[in-house]
């Protein structure tokens, strides 16, 4: 496929770059920063400009959405308002030009955490897909922002009336509908990435500290593993939008689960799943339906 990259001079972007060549798609990344390695043709662009959008997308039959700006880099403001326009930019255009596959990289911040201002207890554990999404932070709502504005395309992109309707057969009739390109778009919902050098130097040392690992929830998801995800959800048979948590099976402390959220979260329900160490995220959907299960553990570093 042809297949744009928004964000691929990143880290996360350069491993998906990577796959997707290896797999023989075509493919452009698109971003403000010049890579430091030409793994594919590269074009610099402001996501946030529509015109620049199209011109990047034209010829795209799918799109994996990763700029974003973090917590950070600019004041709150930039940060809510760049991410929220970057993604509604890549729909509109995407959706339009007839690209049929978006995968977004959206994030387990829409749960509320890491970044909340006011700490707060999850509904119930382990988490899937219909927890109730609680930002506080910026970031965390962009993400939001970001899942809600696929869901309006998708509905966008429905059944939509063509030609004229009979003055003599008021109201409408099924010939009179077609069905636009059928838009898919996949958010995946990532936990704390890392590499193996990062697990060394940013993970392990939490292992000795669990309140500090508290707000994230001690939950990651290797750099390799996002990638495969990507790849995955570009080709599952699924329809309209679907989001999805992607972590490792597991949690990064040697202490159960169960145990770390009686002693941080206690007002918590613990639901069947959390054995041993298992991650607070549930990966169940991606398993059943992007046939994902991620490979990389703490056990692999």
């Amino acid at each position: 496929m042809n297949v744009v990259v928004t964000g691929g001079s990143g880290l996360v972007g350069k491993h998906i770059i990577r796959s997707l060549v290896q797999d023989n798609h075509h493919v452009l990344n698109v971003d403000r920063i010049r890579p430091r390695h030409n793994l594919s043709p590269y074009q610099q662009a402001d996501l946030e400009d529509l015109g620049q959008v199209y011109e990047c997308l034209k010829g795209a039959e799918a799109v994996i959405h990763l700029a974003a700006l973090h917590l950070g880099m600019e004041t709150d403001e930039v940060v809510l308002r760049t991410n929220v326009m970057s993604t509604y930019n890549i729909i509109e255009a995407a959706s339009n030009l007839g690209a049929s596959r978006i995968v977004m990289a959206s994030s387990m911040s829409v749960l509320g955490y890491p970044s909340y201002y006011h700490r707060f207890a999850l509904s119930y554990a382990p988490v899937d897909e219909i927890h109730p999404l609680l930002p506080q932070d910026p970031y965390a709502l962009s993400k939001v922002l970001g899942e809600e504005t696929a869901q309006s395309f998708v509905r966008r992109n429905g059944l939509v009336l063509t030609g004229s309707l009979s003055n003599n057969r008021p109201g409408y009739h099924e010939d009179a509908f077609v069905r636009r390109n059928k838009l898919t778009i996949v958010g995946l919902r990532l936990a704390w990435i890392v590499t193996p050098d990062s697990f060394k130097k940013q993970v392990c040392p939490l292992q000795n500290n669990e309140e500090a690992g508290a707000s994230i929830l001690w939950c990651y998801v290797d750099v390799r593993d996002v990638a495969r995800a990507c790849m995955r959800a570009l080709v599952a048979e699924i329809e309209g939008f679907e989001a999805f948590f992607v972590a490792a099976p597991d949690s990064f402390m040697e202490i159960p689960t169960v145990e770390l959220i009686q002693r941080y979260y206690p007002e918590t329900e613990i639901r069947h799943g959390l054995e041993n160490r298992s991650s607070i995220l549930s990966t169940g959907k991606a398993s059943r339906l992007l046939d994902h299960q991620a490979e990389y553990t703490w056990d692999s570093y």
